[in-house]
């Protein structure tokens, strides 16, 4: 694992329930080289860590796309 792992959060438009953030975390979780990912339903923000040395951000969005929600970049680091 790389030792600075990169953060990427997104705005989704249309998580309804706890139950859906949770498997949304589940299935991102299960992709190599996320290792952190964290949904809030209410503010509709997705929080992803992963480790660049695995995956790089634009199959980090690809992931969360496939989740199926509109998804936009709000910040990155």
């Amino acid at each position: 694992m790389s030792d600075k792992l990169k953060e990427m959060n997104l705005r989704a438009d249309g998580i309804v329930c706890t139950g859906c953030a949770e498997d949304m975390e589940n299935l991102l979780l299960d992709k190599d080289g996320i290792e952190d990912a964290s949904v809030s339903f209410i503010d509709d923000i997705i929080q992803v860590k992963y480790d660049p040395d695995i995956i790089d951000r634009k199959h980090v969005y690809m992931a969360v796309r496939r989740l199926g929600f509109p998804v936009k970049i709000i910040s990155e680091n």
